[in-house]
């Protein structure tokens, strides 16, 4: 008798997967954000919902995203730092489940000033700052405008380093083609495979529903890549002599953002460590996230 009732569970199973892609890939994402022992929370700041993972304990820790992603990129990274730090991960503000306002402008100074608010919101005062990406470009600029409020700076690969190599993807906007943008399925696989050096299994039911949702988001997306990245800020310009204790954490195989921009921030900030990950992409908090981890708490055992 228990056969028959043990199938019929993995058959309803296998039903909602293929039924319910989108109702799967939440409660996929919301066990890996329960087993992080982070919680979801949510505040409104310049007219955006902003939503954001807290959890953790001791000091402050803020996390912010890469173009595209959103707070789940985190939480791998979150599980093995969340004893020693009190994790804040926003999504931000048009990304992920922020808010969207196509009348409102997204570049350099409105994020920033919209992330300082955030910040006062959740009350975070003194803290650590961590960015991938993106992230890492608005971290690095938050650092400088608001040096009073941080206590030390983590660059996952971060953007706007402007005297790196090029990389395969700045070859492509060149070409005139943003592959941060995307307009099918097809374009979403191919920008996972170029995020990592190693690329690992992901439910399918999680790929559909995160394409599905770029797709529906491309447009808004272009709006918000042009107003922030129009006229960039080099973080050489933004972070030279900044005595910030300062991690910069690269992979050797970033196709996205060549790891030469590690160096070239090492040269010019006199408080820095870099940490070159071998055969690893431009996403080393998800890739290699215990390495990562580990690299952060040497360096703040030992800045």
């Amino acid at each position: 008798m228990l056969l028959p009732f043990v199938l019929g569970l993995i058959a309803c199973g296998v039903g909602a997967y293929f039924a319910f892609p989108q109702a799967v890939s939440q409660f996929l994402i919301n066990l890996q954000r329960k087993a992080a022992g982070l919680t979801t929370k949510t505040v409104t700041v310049d007219h955006h919902n902003i939503v954001y993972l807290e959890g953790g304990q001791g000091v402050p820790l803020l996390l912010i995203h890469g173009f595209g992603a959103d707070c789940d990129a985190w939480p791998r990274l979150a599980a093995h730092l969340n004893s020693r730090f009190h994790l804040v991960i926003p999504d931000l503000p048009g990304f992920g489940g922020s808010s969207r306002i196509p009348t409102a402008r997204y570049g350099l100074d409105e994020q920033l000033t919209r992330l300082a608010a955030f910040c006062k919101a959740v009350g975070l005062k003194k803290f650590h700052i961590a960015g991938n990406s993106m992230g890492g470009y608005l971290a690095a600029h938050y650092a400088a405008r608001y040096p009073e409020q941080i206590s030390s700076l983590w660059l996952l690969a971060p953007a706007g380093v402007a005297g790196a190599d090029k990389s395969d993807l700045q070859a492509m906007l060149e070409n005139g083609d943003n592959p941060l943008l995307i307009r099918s399925v097809a374009d979403f696989q191919r920008i996972l495979r170029m995020c990592v050096a190693k690329p690992s299994y992901i439910p399918g039911a999680v790929v559909k529903t995160l394409a599905k949702r770029a797709i529906v988001d491309c447009d808004f997306h272009s709006k918000l890549f042009d107003e922030l990245f129009a006229s960039a800020s080099p973080l050489e310009d933004a972070l030279i002599g900044n005595p910030v204790p300062t991690l910069i954490q690269w992979g050797d195989k970033d196709r996205l953002l060549h790891y030469s921009g590690a160096e070239i921030l090492h040269r010019m900030l006199p408080n820095s460590r870099v940490f070159l990950m071998p055969d690893t992409g431009h996403v080393p908090m998800q890739e290699a996230p215990e390495a990562s981890a580990k690299a952060y708490l040497d360096f703040q055992l030992n800045h």
